[in-house]
Order: structure tokens, then sequence, then C-alpha cells
């Protein structure tokens, strides 16, 4: 059982892959310009991404069938805080080691989960992409808040309002407040389906924009192999040991088995590409930062096929 799921999660993620290599040799060629993958990223994020949120949550949402539904973004502000506690630990909290600690807990929750979800289940993706939207809820304000001042090694750094509100937040908040508010019931499902076919963009965009990315990566200088190895320890398998041990010990996988499936892949993802924009726009060694997130996601290939075909194999 072990073995076959292994085969099946690791096919599911080499097709990401080899669409990322792609992309990737392709923007290093120059086939694929660099604007021309800023604009393809741009729409992503402000266009793709926040319709399939809204169209996601708008069908999914049901506060009265999902009382505890507050559990998800808690849980994703959890595990981050994990992560940096448990890195701290290891790099003594020392403050030139605090860019270390972000990448070892703040994860991709969307460019890489979503695809491995629509993969693996696909007759569940609208509902596995709504408990992602969810946690995020909780993640991504903690990453453009202590992650920006961590990452960029300002301890001045200044944390403005504007930060927060990203485009597919705003499309989270807006989306939570149109189901409690019963204002879902006023919007056309002919809206929310041509919203819905816009959002299908979202993950074959997002995995091209992810390779280019990675692309653009110089490889000229390699981070310190105790760093990597201190950070895949906790990014690899201390918060998904951890996660692992939480929901299965505890038999929340009976009662939530899918969002449990979301919440494994979320504990050994690799690191966010925001943080890359982060120390772009707000200062930090850009250098050591890319070539150690290129490390952590050619060690996600083998890794996360691991832990997601030893759950898999458990709970079935």
């Amino acid at each position: 059982m072990f073995i076959q799921t292994g085969i099946t999660v690791f096919n599911a993620i080499f097709q990401l892959f080899i669409i990322s290599l792609a992309a990737g040799i392709l923007t290093r060629k120059g086939v694929v310009k660099g604007e021309q993958v800023s604009a393809l990223s741009d729409v992503t994020v402000n266009v793709f991404l926040p319709c399939l949120i809204v169209a996601k949550i708008l069908v999914q949402f049901d506060p009265e069938t999902l009382p505890l539904w507050w559990i998800m973004p808690l849980s994703g502000a959890i595990m981050v805080v994990a992560g940096l506690f448990l890195s701290g630990l290891f790099f003594k909290f020392r403050r030139e080691k605090r860019p270390l600690m972000t990448l070892a807990s703040m994860q991709n929750g969307i460019y890489i989960v979503l695809p491995i979800g629509q993969i693996l289940f696909p007759d569940q993706f609208d509902v596995f992409a709504f408990y992602c939207f969810l946690l995020v809820l909780g993640l991504n304000p903690v990453v453009w808040s202590l992650g920006k001042v961590m990452i960029s090694g300002k301890a001045n750094t200044d944390i403005r309002l504007k930060d927060f509100v990203t485009p597919p937040l705003a499309a989270i908040f807006f989306s939570v407040a149109a189901v409690f508010s019963n204002l879902v019931a006023y919007i056309p499902k002919s809206i929310i389906a041509s919203v819905d076919i816009l959002g299908k963009a979202t993950v074959p965009a997002a995995v091209f924009v992810l390779g280019a990315t990675m692309g653009t990566i110089s490889l000229r200088q390699m981070p310190n192999l105790k760093d990597i190895l201190v950070v895949a320890l906790v990014k690899f398998m201390l918060i998904p040991a951890g996660t692992f041990a939480v929901l299965y010990w505890g038999g929340i996988y009976e009662s939530l088995p899918l969002f449990c499936n979301m919440l494994i892949i979320q504990a050994c993802a690799p690191p966010a590409t925001n943080l890359i924009l982060i120390v772009k726009s707000y200062g930090g060694d850009s250098q050591a930062i890319s070539t150690m997130m290129l490390v952590l996601y050619g060690l996600s290939i083998l890794i996360m096929p691991m832990w997601i075909s030893a759950w898999l194999a458990l709970i079935n």
C-alpha cells in the first residue's frame, strides 16, 4: 500500500516538477522574459487566485455544517509558530539566523499544495481548495508581518497595513463575509460560475510561475551545509512528524479526513515563494535566501511523497 501510494504521489509531484523545470529552462534561455513572468505572476495573484478563492468559498463554505471552521486558520498560524520555535532552538535564536528560521517555518500554502491536491483528490478538489484558503487566512498575516521582519534581517522594518491586504487575502475576507451576511444568496449563480472559470487557470499558471521564479536563481554561492541540514530537519522532518502525530493519535482524521490530508501536505511543503518577493521588496540577502530555497524545493520532490504516502497508507 505504501509503495503504491508513494508511486502515485511521486508521479503527481513529478508532473508539477516537469512543468516547473520547463518554465525554469525557458526563463534561463530567455525564451520567456522576466517581465512576462512578472506579468503572469501579477495576473495569477491579482485575478486568477482571487477568483478561485471566491468561487470555492461561496459554493463550499457553510458555517452550519462546519462550525469549527476557525480551527483551519488557527492551524496555519500554529504550524508557523511551531516551526519558528523549533528552528530557533537549533539556531539559538541568533539574529543573523532569523531568515533561515523563516524558511524553516513558513510554507508554500497555495502554489505547491493546490496542484498536488488537484492531482491526488480530483473529486474533492473544491473542498480541498476551500480548506487551503481558510488555512491561509491564518498563515498569510504571519508571513507578511513577522516573516517580513525576520527574513529582511531588520528589526526596525516598517510594517504597513497594505502589506497584509493582498488580493487573495481580500478575496478570502470578502467571501467569508458574504457567506455570514447571506450576501451570497443574492449573487447570481452565473456570476459565480464565470468567476470559477477564471479561477481554473490558477493551478497551471501558479506552477509555471513557481518554476520560472526558481529558474532565475543563481547557483554561484551555495548555502552552508549545516544550515541546510537544520532547516531541512525542521521543515521536512519535525513539523510533518508533529502534525502527523497530532492528527493520527488525536483521532482527528476520522472526522475530517480531507482536512487532515491537506494539513499533512502543508506540513511538508517547501517554503513560501512570497518570501523571495519580500526580500526583493524590503531588503535582505537575496542570493542566500534564493539558493537555500532552491535546495529545499529540490529536497521536497523526494521528501513530500514519503510523508504523504505514509499518511495515506496508514489511514486507508
